[in-house]
């Protein structure tokens, strides 16, 4: 029986390192004038993070939501080929070899999109299936998985590529409420691509085995990015974490329980860091050890939230630290608008 496996996986991000009170002090102090920012940032857990921005003159003037746009395409491209060329590598694959190109952002697109500009430059085949997940949100990353298991599923031989791609530092705003801060103080700019294709043999390749979407239609006003005249704005309700809380238990057991699994089944936690408070609530809620978060909170120290890039430098991080043995499980869970959480079972 062919699985949908994960055959190549990069991660990049802009050449731009910021430390995190740089860009409390240099980027978005002057503009938010506020006490309180300083102690959101620290309180962030984030050392450093990556922008398409080399520094603040951008964002001084609140440019326009098009000005920004325009800044994400013209630097989506490179980047964007880079980490495909990288994951190709790794599969031993050429673009012609793709048959479904996925393409997801909730930070920046165009029509035509990215999709089909890097088909073109890459010279994929005429004949690819593209699809782009746009304004999807911070879990959209696993509904990509998700969509690469369905392709592989009605076309067991072949190939999905995966691409997420999020510059949120462009969409930095102005004033001091609550949600500018917060943005400001946590989000990143980051990309990955994830190859998935057949391996029917045990490679020691992780496998996607199961995935699951669970939206609670009533917490639609607790999370969004919504579009503005000056880029997107956030919106982050104070009590998504105490919600998540509430919610994971119960999602977690019943998903395993489709696989015949428990929690003590799980070696690999990867856990989207969409925030320190809702990995300290989410630990609690799960019992998970320190040793559990770890890959998480190392992704959120150095990079920051990435939207839906993030979960792949998490599954990245358990790969190469971690180095599954097989027989092990991951589960990975990753939380959006909606209000929204997707789970995916890994298995080696």
């Amino acid at each position: 029986m062919t699985i949908p496996t994960l055959l190549g996986l990069a991660t990049g991000v802009p050449e731009n390192q910021h430390r995190q009170m740089e860009i409390h002090d240099r980027w978005l102090l002057p503009f938010i004038n506020s006490q309180r920012a300083r102690a959101i940032f620290t309180a962030a857990e984030i050392e450093t993070r990556y922008s398409v921005l080399a520094g603040s003159s951008f964002l001084a003037t609140e440019p326009g939501t098009k000005a920004r746009n325009d800044l994400f395409m013209e630097a989506a491209r490179p980047l964007a080929k880079t980490v495909i060329c990288q994951a190709l590598a790794q599969a031993n694959l050429s673009p012609r070899d793709i048959d479904h190109f996925i393409v997801i952002s909730c930070t920046g697109f165009d029509n035509p999109g990215l999709d089909v500009s890097l088909a073109g430059e890459l010279g994929m085949r005429p004949d690819l299936r593209r699809s782009a997940l746009i304004g999807m949100g911070c879990h959209a990353g696993l509904t990509g998985l998700d969509r690469a298991m369905l392709e592989l599923a009605a076309r067991p031989q072949g190939h999905a590529l995966v691409l997420a791609i999020e510059f949120g530092t462009l969409h930095f705003q102005h004033g001091a409420s609550l949600e500018n801060m917060v943005a400001g103080a946590l989000f990143g700019d980051g990309l990955a691509a994830a190859l998935i294709g057949p391996s029917a043999d045990e490679t020691g390749q992780p496998r996607l085995l199961d995935t699951m979407t669970y939206s609670d239609y009533s917490g639609q006003d607790l999370m969004g990015f919504h579009l503005s005249d000056k880029g997107y704005q956030i919106h982050l309700a104070p009590r998504v974490p105490k919600v998540l809380r509430d919610l994971a238990p119960t999602l977690v057991s019943d998903f395993l329980q489709r696989a015949g699994l428990t929690q003590a089944d799980i070696r690999f936690w990867g856990i989207h860091p969409g925030g320190a408070k809702i990995l300290d609530y989410l630990g609690e809620a799960l019992n998970l050890t320190a040793g559990d978060l770890s890959y998480a909170r190392q992704v959120l120290r150095h990079y920051g939230n990435m939207s839906s890039a993030t979960i792949f430098f998490v599954l990245d991080q358990i790969i190469r630290q971690g180095q599954p043995q097989p027989g092990d499980y991951a589960l990975l869970l990753a939380f959006g608008p909606g209000l929204t959480v997707e789970l995916c079972l890994v298995g080696w």
